[in-house]
């Protein structure tokens, strides 16, 4: 087993899923799985295609959610964007990403995940895409490689030590790698973020530099009281033995990202932008990178002074870098009509390229560039990932997918399959037999609703089935930060699709519910649009009577499959009233009688999305270990750094289940048996 045992954790519950991750791309793609709104696009999908059992040798499959571009292929050319070719034509379905060059002008080191969608190592190729060479592989996250000047070394980013992005340093002759960042004395606390990004090579080869968001506090968006985490980071540099390390600038509530240095070793180049726009910037709801900027600056490495701003416009630029010997620098606008290539000292070899690509990286000479494209097609149902525990099989599945033993049914939220309407479909196992239990466009087919469904904030949320698999319950309604505009209501169905019922009046937002093992109480949270949470609340399915279980800020509620406990979270350090105070949601379990609360994770950063295992464990997603990649580098996604753990019950042996770049999140096992 490859399991990774771990200290202590934390995520957000908030908009993890709040809308399309593809939605403002949705114009190029018509298959945007959110983009189809009306009734009659609804795919219905019958008898659906039969998948693969889980290999003879695994206990079944574990199913999760990855938030993520689909794939993404290389591309090299001119400085001005003539004579683009892919830089390896003969792939079927290419996913590189985060190219450099050599400093010899003829090979690119790259990050790809051709061995498993998620799982990221490096590798390096000549520029006419010849001779593919592996340069580190292991089942940890890689990314970000760079040559050395004299081709001897490489230095990239890795979370093999402690499970948080470090920069490694590779003799490529002796095979041995050493970390250069990740000592006490670089960290300073482990308690907050501590992760290090993007290492680029001095000229001489004497000097990294990097940045890191070391030192600084786990904040939310929205001036601290948003779910989702924002990022501040600041430049370093250190020398390839991990000496000389140090901070060369940083600044409050900003964000330096991506440094690179002047031809002549003496400036750092980067991009600067508020630590509030790091959220925004990676684009969670369509238009949102258009309303943030940011700028290139560039600092005198030895002084940390002298600061010089390049731009002034207020568009969102990213991957600066000084362009062959001169102090022309080229950067990428995200967003927008200006998207695409710029150059601060534009002329006939370099001047603006319209373009979505990503991660531009310059020839060392500034006549070539190298850059991405990703694909945004929707995985389907059952897609193989990366395994990070050689017992199961891991395997893509929609969101909140809750299994029936006694059946052998999985219902999940149709919310990024089918056309996104959010409704309620069950399947076998192996998502074969797809059936629709519960149709969003019966409850409400307003046009109003069928917006709010195209955007993920609306549909039926956390299905949840009795223990004989004839009955499920959801919450129906809008969700995320509408909530206080809009009500939410439990619904009640049969597994036919029949006898839909209403539980709740709407009076107050009520949602996510869960059922006893014994099928006679329905736990949920609630919420007022004046009050905010009014915590966790039970319904006797037989007498309709309500209880209020826990008065705090509390969300997605779990029965114990032994009827024992409920697990949610809940956001710690809130209080009643306007006043928010530190951004932190922790996993408790609580007993149905309302004693024993326990908080069961301790981290200063965010733990949400818990649910229960077959075996009784409890499976939660966690940002302790912090972004894979700086914040403004992503796209279409909301907790980039959530990573999937699962615990015991009492909150001992907490594991990590993946380790990927991507959000990853509502995890389910199903046995092997049940295929």
């Amino acid at each position: 087993m490859r399991f990774f045992p771990i200290a202590a954790f934390g995520l957000s519950v908030g908009a993890s899923l709040a809308a399309c991750p593809y939605a403002d791309k949705a114009a190029a793609r018509p298959d945007c799985p959110y983009a189809s709104t009306g009734k009659n696009k609804f795919a219905q999908y019958g008898n659906g295609t039969n998948r693969t059992s889980p290999s003879a040798d695994k206990k079944g499959v574990f199913y999760f959610n990855r938030i993520a571009p689909s794939g993404s292929q290389l591309w090299i050319s001119n400085a001005d964007g003539s004579n683009a070719t892919k830089l390896m034509s003969n792939q079927t379905a290419p996913f590189d990403y985060h190219a450099s060059w050599s400093s010899d002008g003829q090979r690119i080191i790259f990050t790809s995940e051709r061995r498993a969608d998620g799982q990221s190592d490096l590798y390096l190729v000549n520029t006419d895409g010849t001779e593919l060479t592996e340069l580190v592989s292991s089942d940890s996250f890689e990314d970000i490689g760079g040559l050395s000047p004299d081709g001897n070394k490489l230095a990239y980013v890795s979370t093999a030590i402690n499970y948080t992005t470090n920069i490694f340093v590779k003799d490529l002759h002796t095979g041995i790698s050493i970390n250069v960042t990740g000592s006490d004395e670089s960290v300073g606390s482990f308690v907050g973020p501590h992760s290090f990004f993007r290492p680029s090579w001095s000229p001489d080869g004497h000097w990294i530099t990097f940045s890191s968001d070391a030192g600084t506090q786990w904040t939310g968006h929205s001036d601290g009281t948003g779910w989702e985490h924002t990022q501040s980071l600041a430049v370093f540099v250190v020398r390839p033995d991990g000496s000389g390390f140090r901070k060369v600038i940083g600044e409050e509530s900003r964000c330096l990202g991506t440094p690179r240095w002047s031809p002549d070793a003496s400036r750092i180049v980067y991009y600067n932008i508020s630590t509030e726009d790091t959220y925004g910037a990676h684009g969670t709801v369509a238009g949102q990178e258009l309303a943030v900027f940011s700028q290139i600056f560039s600092v005198d490495v030895a002084t940390g002074s002298d600061v010089v701003q390049h731009t002034f416009d207020n568009t969102l630029k990213v991957s600066p870098a000084y362009l062959g010997n001169s102090s022309n620098i080229g950067y990428l606008v995200k967003a927008g009509t200006e998207a695409g290539i710029h150059y601060t000292s534009p002329d006939t070899t370099h001047h603006y390229i319209n373009s979505t690509m990503r991660n531009p990286a310059w020839s060392p000479d500034g006549s070539k560039v190298v850059y991405e494209v990703y694909e945004w097609g929707q995985r389907p149902a059952e897609k193989e990932l990366f395994s990070w525990d050689e017992e199961w099989d891991y395997r893509f599945m929609d969101v909140f997918p809750s299994f029936n033993i006694e059946t052998g049914r999985l219902a999940t939220t149709e919310k990024q399959l089918g056309n996104g309407s959010s409704s309620i479909v069950l399947t076998g196992a192996d998502y074969a037999n797809l059936t629709t239990a519960f149709d969003t466009w019966d409850i409400n087919a307003s046009e109003e609703y069928a917006e709010l469904y195209a955007s993920g904030l609306a549909g039926a949320f956390q299905p949840t089935w009795t223990a004989d698999g004839s009955k499920l319950a959801a919450g129906f309604g809008v969700w995320f930060f509408d909530r206080i505009l809009y009500p939410g209501t439990l619904y009640s169905f049969d597994a036919d699709g029949t006898a839909t019922q209403n539980l709740t009046d709407g009076t107050n937002n009520a949602g996510f519910p869960s059922f006893s093992p014994d099928g006679t109480k329905l736990v949920y949270r609630l919420w007022n649009a004046t009050y905010g949470p009014l915590g966790l609340h039970v319904l006797d399915m037989e007498t309709g009577d309500t209880t209020q279980l826990t008065a705090g800020w509390d969300n997605t509620p779990g029965w114990s499959p032994d009827g024992e406990l409920i697990v949610f979270t809940r956001q710690t350090n809130w209080t009643y009233g306007s006043s928010w105070q530190e951004d932190r949601f922790d996993i408790c379990t609580i007993r149905p009688d309302g004693t024993d609360l326990k908080i069961l994770t301790e981290s200063e950063a965010n733990d949400a999305h818990a649910v229960w295992s077959f075996d009784g464990r409890i499976m939660y997603s966690t940002g302790m270990y912090g972004f894979r990649d700086e914040s403004v580098m992503y796209d279409n996604t909301f907790q980039p750094y959530g990573q999937i753990v699962v615990m015991d019950k009492d909150g001992q042996n907490k594991k990590m289940l993946t380790d990927s770049m991507w959000e990853d999140s509502m995890p389910l096992y199903v046995e092997r048996k049940f295929f």
